[in-house]
């Protein structure tokens, strides 16, 4: 288990030791989806929003 800072709110967030990265989390205080963009060290940015591609 890791304790890292939300980008949004610098609120504390859990993250599993054995998460890999890409892998998507909750901050628990503000709600904003969360991307693990490294495991060594561990990063937390904010996800980016998914776009619907229409079938393109």
């Amino acid at each position: 288990m890791a304790m890292e800072l939300c980008p949004s709110c610098r609120g504390q967030v859990v993250v599993d030791g054995s998460a890999r990265a890409s892998e998507i989390v909750e901050c628990p205080e503000c709600g904003s989806v969360l991307e693990l963009v490294s495991t060594n060290p561990f990063a937390l940015a904010l996800a980016p929003d998914v776009a619907e591609d229409w079938g393109e």
